[in-house]
């Protein structure tokens, strides 16, 4: 029986084989021939044509940042001081050896986010060039090697504090990369349900690029956090997106509305989970 991510690899023309490029070409190959404006007698189609490849390259692209296999030279050394669980059986890791191995993979993912708004790689425009892409490519496995890394951690451990820690941080990775796929320029103003849907689109995009920036970037060139200011920007557009898909749930961009909703959610439990105690200056 054939899986969904194979119906997902099927519908985009390539197989489980494909580089990361091959499947973005391939998914801007289909895009250039089922957008709407390319088929304007038959728009409707068109626009369930492009949900349905859009869905299909995020969960191939999402599938992939979970599964993809680190190398075993790229893996974190194995934590020390185990110990077993008479109860369940189970082998755990005392907390505080967990907690720093968490930090050094956390850090290391801040590190690659940091490069991310440095490098602007947010503007699909300048993420285009080839130098810029190798950059992002870099980043990209930087942050499966965290979130796998984190994963192996949260097994370890029945700490409930440490797996909360550990779930809301790789689950805001993965948000984050989801949403660094979604396309945000639009092609052609003939549609004007998609035009509407696209301009609020982009106004809850550049509330959550402040707060990101603010957040992985700006505070550690400036010294201290506008923790306020990020959350508020966050919390616009989270209000955005979901105004956004209530308006116009049939638009070509409803896809990426709600992956960003998703990443805008997850920001924010991250926020509110590893800022909880922070001190305005």
């Amino acid at each position: 029986m054939i899986t969904d991510i194979e119906r997902h690899y099927n519908l985009l023309g390539i197989g489980g084989g494909a580089t990361d490029d091959e499947i973005v070409a391939a998914y801007k190959k289909l895009a250039l021939r089922y957008h709407p404006d390319k088929n304007p007698h038959r728009v409707e189609w068109a626009t369930e044509a492009m949900t349905q490849i859009n869905l299909a390259y995020s969960a191939v692209m999402s599938h992939r940042f979970r599964t993809e296999s680190i190398r075993p030279s790229e893996g974190p050394p194995p934590p020390e001081e185990k110990k077993t669980t008479p109860q369940a059986g189970k082998t755990v890791v005392d907390s505080e050896v967990l907690t720093g191995q968490f930090i050094n993979h956390r850090e290391g993912a801040k590190d690659s986010l940091y490069r991310y708004y440095q490098y602007s790689l947010y503007r699909l425009t300048i993420r285009e060039k080839m130098a810029n892409r190798a950059i992002f490519n870099k980043i990209v496995f930087a942050l499966r090697k965290s979130y796998h890394a984190i994963h192996r951690l949260a097994r370890l451990t029945d700490d409930p504090e440490l797996i909360e820690h550990f779930e809301v941080f790789t689950v805001m990775l993965i948000n984050f990369y989801r949403a660094s796929e979604c396309l945000n320029i639009i092609d052609s103003y003939a549609n004007q349900y998609d035009v509407e849907a696209y301009r609020i689109y982009k106004q809850g995009d550049e509330d959550l690029t402040i707060a990101g920036k603010e957040i992985f970037y700006d505070r550690h060139n400036r010294g201290y956090f506008k923790l306020d200011m990020a959350y508020e920007h966050l919390i616009r557009a989270e209000k955005t997106f979901s105004a956004n898909l209530k308006v116009f749930p049939k638009s070509s961009w409803a896809v990426e509305t709600g992956i960003k909703l998703e990443f805008v959610q997850s920001l924010r439990k991250y926020i509110e989970l590893f800022f909880s105690d922070y001190t305005r200056p």
